[in-house]
């Protein structure tokens, strides 16, 4: 069964299937809604998954008792649905998702008896018996001899009619078989589409431009059709296999920043540990969420957070030989920072969009209202690890290159070199990364300053340019094919 090893473990004693014949329709339905309830668990994972665990009070007789499940998600997997319960054996269970609205019900009276209201000049209402014929455009009913064509709000039907699996909410039924009457509390747990969550990230950069201050929300959204009231919330960060992939992830509401002067503290303790190869966040206090319903809680907050502010290029240098001349282009601005303790992190982060403000200018109009500097996302990312965001290109750092040398040397070896300028219009002198793309087997043979590896392909020239001025880069690789 398609996920049933992720809920199985929230569930110690599952119901197992008898061979008891299935229950009639004609049984007595025992409704179970959401008053019964007494815990719900939502594990919400960040890809349009969740697991709902819960368990309901419920007072059965001896024998077979069939059970409506009330307020379950509408995108509730039902190939997923394990039940639970001490002293109870599962008959059958069964997912009734066909809702009753006026077309459907249309569809499902059509040949059938259904009645014509009619308003007598006196006030008196009537009641004509016929039958449902046609349901194109306005619906088409038999009565007597003729035919009439009937406004919706006119005709009556049965009440009876369509009521298998024909339900005004989604519906969860079972048929259960119990050793004896009494209380009992069933488990019902089920994966379901309709519930997300990500991390949204705030950073605001200082005046020099070398601390920042993070803080981060969870953005919950709930699609599935029903309201979570008092849950207990966990969320998954990490990847897990699903057979036919992940689903859309619903739209993630707009995350709206107020500027402080220091990030504002979680208002609701999030709890962090290791779940096998996933991080688990905990809420330490119920949440409730409705149908339709965005809410945010806090996740971290974190002050002067040191940073490195970096001007990149990556599309000036190739070794492959191509473009004669590649620009002007505008540098990348990269801001990095360090997710250690030493920089007031060393957590797990869930991937997320971090959108970076700083304070405007005092003398400018607007004061010091903040400004919006750019966004970038970020994956899953270990404490230990180097996060790096580029939030735009710089408008006063230009950057171009012409090709100065192209030789054949043999079939499988060729020299290429390049002349890379460049410009800075801004008031201070700056540092420049020139990102290399090499092809395999290269090697420098000739430059005006000595490189670094970034990684096995890609050499990094580091460029320092003066206020106002410009700086020259001059190199040449030779390549050797396998």
């Amino acid at each position: 069964m398609r996920h049933a090893a992720l809920a199985a473990a929230l569930l110690a004693t599952p119901l197992l299937l008898t061979g008891t014949p299935a229950t009639s329709l004609a049984q007595d339905e025992l409704a179970l809604g959401p008053e019964a309830r007494s815990a719900l668990t939502l594990t919400i994972y960040n890809t349009n998954l969740a697991l709902v665990s819960e368990r309901r009070r419920v007072e059965l007789p001896a024998g077979e008792q069939r059970l409506a499940i009330l307020d379950v998600s509408r995108q509730l997997q039902p190939e997923t649905v394990i039940l639970s319960g001490d002293g109870l054996a599962l008959v059958e269970q069964g997912f009734d998702v066909d809702l009753m609205t006026p077309r459907r019900l249309l569809e499902r009276a059509l040949g059938a008896r259904v009645w014509v209201r009619r308003q007598a000049a006196q006030g008196e209402t009537t009641y004509l018996e016929g039958r449902l014929i046609s349901i194109a455009d306005l619906p088409l009913v038999r009565i007597g001899e003729r035919l009439e064509q009937v406004p919706h709000g006119d005709l009556v039907f049965e009440a009876e009619a369509g009521r298998e699996g024909f339900r005004d909410r989604p519906t969860l039924f079972a048929t259960l078989q119990s050793a004896e009457a009494g209380a009992r509390e069933l488990g019902i747990a089920y994966l379901t589409g309709g519930l997300t969550w990500q991390a949204d990230y705030v950073a605001r950069l200082n005046e020099a431009e070398d601390r920042l201050d993070l803080s981060a929300l969870i953005t919950l959204r709930n699609d599935s059709g029903v309201d979570f009231d008092e849950a207990t919330l966990r969320l998954v960060a990490g990847q897990i296999n699903q057979v036919g992939g992940p689903k859309v992830m619903a739209r993630a509401a707009t995350m709206e920043m107020a500027m402080a002067d220091a990030p504002m503290a979680a208002a609701a303790p999030v709890a962090q540990q290791p779940l096998g190869d996933q991080h688990l966040y905990g809420l330490e206090r119920p949440l409730s969420l409705a149908d339709r319903q965005s809410k945010q809680v806090g996740l971290l907050a974190v002050a002067e957070v040191p940073v490195t502010k970096q001007y990149r290029f990556e599309a000036l240098i190739n070794g492959f030989g191509g473009a004669e001349e590649i620009g002007p282009v505008k540098a990348q601005v990269r801001l990095e920072f360090e997710n250690d303790e030493a920089s007031g992190l060393g957590r797990p982060l869930p991937a997320g969009v971090v959108r970076v403000y700083q304070a405007g200018p005092a003398d400018m109009p607007g004061g010091t209202a903040p400004v919006f500097l750019g966004e970038d996302r970020i994956g899953h990312s270990a404490a230990g690890e180097t996060l790096r965001l580029t939030t735009g290109r710089a408008f006063d750092v230009t950057g171009k290159s012409r090709r100065t040398a192209f030789d054949r040397i043999s079939n499988k070896t060729y020299e290429t070199g390049q002349e890379v300028t460049v410009e800075n219009a801004k008031a201070s002198a700056i540092e420049v990364k020139l990102v290399g793309q090499m092809p395999p087997g290269w090697r420098v043979v000739e430059e005006s300053q000595a490189h670094e590896v970034e990684s096995a392909n890609r050499p990094v020239w580091t460029l320092a340019v003066p206020a106002g001025g410009e700086a020259t880069l001059r190199y040449k690789v030779r390549v050797t094919r396998p």
